[in-house]
């Protein structure tokens, strides 16, 4: 069984502040991607969180959507100290990239949809 797409190619993503000599896409995600990484923004974004429980569900949802231009994970479980250790504005990005989440809307307009 195929699960539907939602997009049909790779999106650039912006990883600069971690490395400007990578070139980084967001992977087409399947439905049952978007779901998890639906998961993920929530616990992130979630203040009454632990933060080394909100740092894993980021660095999961880099695990799961990122790529590099081979379509290969831009990430392996390995690289969690080091980019634990950098910005965590690319993760910002990547929740409202991949989830289509507008700056302007609140958390709860995004939760309830």
């Amino acid at each position: 069984m195929k699960i539907k797409q939602f997009e049909t190619g790779k999106t650039p993503f912006d990883v600069s502040e971690w490395n400007d000599e990578i070139h980084a896409f967001i992977k087409p995600l399947n439905g049952f991607e978007r779901l998890i990484l639906n998961d993920f923004f929530l616990t992130f974004y979630d203040k009454n969180r632990e933060p080394d429980e909100r740092f894993d569900a980021a660095f999961r949802a880099a695990l799961l959507a990122l790529v590099d231009e081979n379509d290969a994970p831009l990430f392996s479980e390995s690289d969690r100290d080091a980019v634990r250790a950098g910005s965590f504005l690319p993760f910002f990005r990547l929740f409202s990239t991949a989830l289509n989440f507008k700056s302007g809307e609140s958390l709860e307009s995004f939760k309830k949809n």
